[in-house]
């Protein structure tokens, strides 16, 4: 790695000596290179590695950089921000994570027992018509369909409800929104939704509390107050990769554990790349970095080592369509005159398919919006993988396709709404439209090193395949 030269942005990020440091890390912008070598730097002017606090969000990512760390003979532990949390816990006391299935089990519990179902599923209700309540009820307890979306919809609130912080007294806040905000009928159906879910959740912290057992959630928010109570290890230095996916409680965490041992923090991210709200990601401690952290220093890495020129004009035009992305400008040597080809198929997508696979002879990712998307295509060649776009982040490819870009529910952009009962503990979105799902495209179509091939039903395009010929027509090559 040392025969490697760092570009000036890079190097801005292993000399800067702020308290606080939020590096705006664009796709195939060498963020793990750079992090490298910041620990390498802060290691030759002799802080110890075990000084070092390094976290990132998924165990695999942590795995890897702990690798090419040990390629560079460092031995430093990267944690996850859960592996972390657990760690602190297990030094006070002796808990165990939560068994698996506890959380639906107890929701199950208290659904085979709930007197207004059929008031709570409403809004999904229409197909069962009006009349007798016995009746509809029955239909709905035999239709396993609505109880599994109400539980996995009153599991997620749940899951939300810790990691945005949320306190029991908020569920009276919760009711008073509801009281200001929602008509008549959904007042009702509201207010008995989240008297079941407060009936919920205090019965599962019951049971979690007995048993010595806790979940992820419990591994941030315990974690946070045993440091605040008794301290923590004396970091000096802190490193936090994939920041824009933290959620409020994980800021809170670092927060406590900066205030407890004055270190310096290096959080490295891209807000183009913040996919992840349905687990409680909030994008707003990354915008508005400054307001959480004062004294803080911004770095923007320039050069991506990815994409060529035209994909990065192409992928910046659509992001920033949103207003509350952050602005950025990417550069690239690379060159390729149509990194985009858009091959349009009528009803069945085997023609084209069979045609493109001929021709794929590179590492070939072909990404879906949904895991039921690998249904759509006949096969896969030697060449190909198949993943979701959300599994596809921070990884790339020789070349990228992607399908299912059709104007539908299911669709890309998706339309599947979230539950009206979430609004209560969702972050704050954008108020542009399909925000998220517009950076989760610019994820997909920046995987790949050289060209992004669109699969696209011609007859029900989606809605970004004709914003992107209205705006970068000379970039694309269309196959009819």
């Amino acid at each position: 790695m040392d025969k490697i030269t760092l570009d000036k942005y890079q190097k801005k990020v292993i000399k800067t000596k702020a308290k606080n440091t939020l590096v705006i890390a664009g796709a195939g912008s060498g963020k793990t290179l750079t992090i490298i070598h910041k620990i390498k730097n802060l290691i030759k002017i002799g802080i110890n590695p075990n000084e070092i606090l390094c976290i990132t969000f998924t165990k695999s990512a942590a795995k890897n950089l702990e690798n090419k760390l040990l390629k560079e003979n460092i031995n430093l532990k990267v944690n996850t921000f859960h592996s972390l949390g657990f760690q602190i816990i297990k030094h006070t006391q002796n808990v165990q994570l939560v068994q698996e299935h506890l959380l639906e089990n107890i929701i199950m519990k208290h659904l085979n027992s709930y007197q207004h179902l059929e008031i709570l599923i409403q809004p999904h209700f229409i197909e069962f018509g009006t009349g007798n309540s016995k009746v509809i009820k029955n239909a709905i307890i035999k239709n396993t369909h609505y109880i599994n979306n109400l539980k996995d919809i009153i599991k997620t609130f749940i899951t939300l409800f810790k990691s945005n912080n949320y306190l029991i007294s908020s569920f009276d806040e919760f009711h008073q929104k509801n009281q200001k905000e929602n008509s008549a009928k959904k007042k009702t159906r509201h207010r008995l939704f989240l008297k079941l879910v407060k009936k919920i959740y205090v019965d599962y912290e019951a049971y979690l509390e007995d048993t010595n057992q806790i979940d992820f959630n419990d591994m941030i928010n315990k974690a946070t107050q045993i440091i605040k109570e008794e301290g923590i290890y004396p970091y000096k230095y802190i490193i936090i990769d994939e920041y824009q996916d933290t959620s409020l409680n994980k800021c809170i965490l670092v927060k406590m554990i900066q205030n407890k041992t004055d270190a310096s923090l290096l959080a490295v991210g891209d807000d183009w790349q913040s996919i992840y709200r349905f687990t409680g990601s909030n994008l707003d401690i990354f915008t508005n970095f400054k307001r959480f952290f004062p004294k803080s220093k911004i770095i923007k890495l320039k050069k991506t080592y990815r994409n060529s020129r035209e994909i990065i004009k192409v992928a910046k035009k659509f992001i920033m369509k949103n207003p509350y992305q952050i602005n950025k400008k990417l550069l690239s040597t690379k060159e390729t005159k149509t990194p985009i080809h858009i091959y349009f198929y009528k009803k069945n997508i085997k023609s084209v398919w069979d045609k493109i696979s001929k021709q794929i002879d590179e590492n070939t990712y072909v990404l879906g919006r949904n895991n039921s998307d690998i249904n759509k295509i006949p096969y896969l060649n030697k060449h190909m993988k198949y993943m979701t776009i959300h599994k596809s982040k921070g990884l790339e490819a020789d070349k990228i396709i992607l399908i299912n870009l059709e104007n539908s529910i299911t669709g890309f952009p998706s339309k599947v709404k979230n539950s009206e009962y979430l609004k209560y503990v969702l972050p704050k979105e954008d108020d542009y439209i399909f925000a998220e799902e517009r950076r989760l495209f610019y994820v997909a179509i920046t995987r790949t090193k050289s060209l992004v091939i669109l699969l696209v039903n011609q007859e029900n395009p989606s809605i970004f395949i004709t914003e992107l010929l209205k705006d970068s027509r000379k970039y694309i090559k269309v196959f009819k």
